[in-house]
């Protein structure tokens, strides 16, 4: 699905029940996702950029062009 990754982070934020989440980019420290959301508005070259992603309630993947999971580390992962 084409979203940005602003809107990819409040969707995981809302199927975690908007609850204290930390969130993880490959080896980063934890991060709580509504400070990773402000710091991507504040620092992106374009935040609104749109990409194709899956977000489930752990992760938030991108997809290649078959519509298929990337293989590797996924964008975010939900530390709880």
């Amino acid at each position: 699905m084409k979203m940005s990754i602003i809107e990819a982070l409040e969707k995981l934020a809302e199927l975690n029940n908007y609850e204290n989440i930390l969130v993880k980019i490959k080896d980063d420290e934890p991060t709580p996702i509504d400070l990773e959301i402000d710091d991507f508005r504040k620092f992106a070259d374009d935040p609104d950029q749109t990409f194709d992603l899956i977000v489930t309630e752990f992760t938030i993947r991108e997809l290649d062009e078959n519509g298929k999971e990337k293989l590797g580390e996924p964008l975010y992962k939900v530390i709880k």
